[in-house]
């Protein structure tokens, strides 16, 4: 059966403008996005694209990690551990668009800035979301802001997102039992410290105040996601034009985040 769902404009701006009307066919014209460059026109019908792309990725990346804490607090750690990655994986697709960085998976990821005359360039890793990580380390200040989680790592040479990676894989392919109810190593202080005292909008304001936080295996599972949000949301912020139902998922969201404690103070940071 056939599943109707509203895919990403900027992915279907370029299947389009290549000419492919069938999906089952879009890896035949890779050669022919490579080898494309931006005209001005494209650079105009980009930009409002990427703007409500990057929108959509915020709010799946908020939603995301609001159900992960909403589990946490049921006693349920293993899959708030991979929806926390998750959190991450799609704020990071959305600091991408938000920043004017056109990104089109054809196989493998293509990517260039949204300016006239600008040409793709292929990346590769293993697996999407290892591709994903590879791009925003390698990707140049002079093109996207400096990612202040990259300044450190949080194990010997290991970043706090391929670290996120590890854990989600951890727990989701690798572990022959998932620790519920006792809370995985990584979420044993948060939950512990501040989630049964009740301090989660103590536990915000200590990862608002300290990007420390993101390189402390204690705390990452939370702080980075909280962190990327952050960052995402200060992009965004006054430049998204949100329909009734885009209105409608961020005040569900809101209203999940004030019933598990966390002052509306804190929830409005978060809040576009």
């Amino acid at each position: 059966m056939a599943m109707n769902f509203e895919r990403h404009g900027v992915q279907t701006y370029f299947e389009g403008l290549l000419g492919c009307a069938d999906l089952k066919q879009w890896k035949s014209y890779r050669a022919n996005l490579h080898s494309y460059s931006l005209t001005a026109t494209d650079v105009t019908a980009l930009a409002p694209l990427l703007v409500q792309d990057s929108l959509a990725l915020y709010t799946k990346a908020l939603q995301t990690f609001t159900q992960a804490l909403i589990a946490i607090h049921r006693k349920e750690f293993a899959w708030p551990i991979v929806k926390m990655y998750y959190a991450v994986f799609y704020a990071m697709r959305c600091e991408l668009y938000a920043s004017s960085i056109v990104v089109i998976k054809n196989g493998q990821l293509f990517y260039t800035v949204n300016a006239s005359g600008a040409s793709f360039t292929p990346i590769q890793e293993h697996g999407s979301h290892q591709t994903y990580i590879k791009l925003r380390k390698t990707m140049p200040a002079s093109v996207i802001s400096h990612d202040i989680l990259l300044d450190n790592d949080i194990e010997a040479d290991v970043d706090v997102y391929s670290w996120m990676c590890s854990n989600r894989e951890r727990v989701n392919y690798h572990a022959k039992h998932f620790s519920d109810p006792e809370a995985d190593d990584v979420l044993t202080k948060v939950y512990n410290d501040y989630v049964t005292a009740h301090k989660l909008t103590e536990l915000f304001n200590l990862y608002e105040a300290d990007v420390l936080y993101c390189f402390d295996t204690d705390h990452a599972t939370l702080a980075v996601p909280y962190k990327k949000l952050r960052t995402c949301r200060d992009l965004l912020y006054g430049r998204v034009v949100k329909d009734v139902s885009e209105q409608n998922r961020l005040d569900s969201v809101k209203a999940q985040l004030l019933s598990v404690g966390i002052n509306n103070s804190v929830v409005d940071q978060l809040m576009l």
